[in-house]
């Protein structure tokens, strides 16, 4: 006899761990199976999937960008700071943040492809310097708010759906139709699965790779944006979260942290699941601390898992 659950375990893990995880915190809250909570999980989780997104992209260049923290803080406050509550600034503070961005991606891709920086201390450097410029420009007091007609953007709904939720599976479709169908997309994962063969191919590595940051650094201030709308007020450690929580939804996902194997696809339930384990935590009042070691151990047991099932598809 076969059960449909099993099937999807073995075939799509993360996509059952969503469902179980569901079941079982609606089990402690009942709450959680109604349709207005289950609309608000998609609202909640636009802000992380749409920065896993970017992530997902590096990681599946052999790369990790830990530098979208200080990229969602930059916006955050980048784009309160112009706005100051008027519709009439959107445009103009919209297109900072995004100059911003693409000059702290292309940055990041420089250090990493032409200067060899490890990704991990070239990111980290740079998320330690956006805070720093974060802190001394708003002298540790950050002003202005968010335009209302922007925060319509999280806060608003399109036909019922969670607006947010609609921009981030949006742009997550259009990432996985690119990353699927396009050379680009081919160029990324054959970087990396394996930079020396592919540069051997014609694949000009290095541009890659600063495209893959750049995109990264781009979609992080995608999340910021949409976090600002939802909360509408500029915080300095708004972008905190999300250097670790990035990492993880897209591991949890399924995607390599060696590279060359995932899927912006899976990245969605990915996202979804840690927006569910963080739901679940807080209705069982676990600690911040707590919550830190279940990360840490959701990405370890996330690299097992996987590889097990890689070893027995090969058999």
């Amino acid at each position: 006899m076969k059960f449909p659950i099993l099937s999807l375990g073995r075939r799509y893990p993360i996509w059952a761990a969503v469902l179980l995880l569901y079941a079982v915190t609606a089990l402690v809250s009942p709450a959680m199976l109604s349709p207005g909570q289950i609309l608000n999980i998609v609202r909640v989780t636009a802000f992380l999937g749409m920065v896993a997104t970017g992530q997902t992209i590096v990681l599946l260049t052999g790369g990790i960008d830990l530098s979208v923290a200080g990229i969602v803080t930059l916006t955050n406050i980048l784009s309160t700071g112009m706005m100051l509550g008027a519709n009439e600034n959107i445009a103009v503070a919209v297109l900072a943040c995004v100059a911003a961005a693409t000059v702290v991606g292309l940055a990041n891709g420089v250090l990493v492809a032409y200067f060899r920086i490890a990704p991990i201390i070239a990111t980290l450097a740079m998320n330690s310097i956006l805070f720093g410029v974060a802190l001394v420009s708003t002298g540790g007091a950050p002003h202005g708010a968010a335009a209302p007609a922007f925060n319509t953007i999280a806060q608003g709904d399109i036909l019922g759906f969670p607006a947010s939720g609609v921009c981030w599976l949006g742009v997550s479709v259009a990432v996985a139709i690119v990353m699927k169908n396009t050379i680009f997309g081919r160029w990324i994962y054959a970087v990396g699965a394996n930079a020396r063969a592919a540069a051997l191919m014609g694949v000009p590595v290095r541009i890659v790779v600063v495209a893959a940051y750049a995109l990264s650094a781009l979609l992080a201030m995608c999340g910021g944006l949409l976090v600002t709308a939802y909360i509408g007020n500029p915080s300095l450690g708004i972008g905190n979260p999300f250097m670790m929580t990035s990492v993880v939804a897209v591991v949890v996902g399924g995607t390599a942290l060696s590279g060359g194997v995932g899927s912006v696809v899976t990245t969605i339930a990915g996202a979804l699941f840690i927006t569910e384990l963080n739901s679940f935590t807080n209705i069982a009042q676990v600690s911040t601390g707590a919550q830190f070691v279940i990360q840490g151990v959701l990405i370890a047991a996330s690299v097992v898992v996987y590889r097990l099932l890689g070893r027995q598809s090969r058999t």
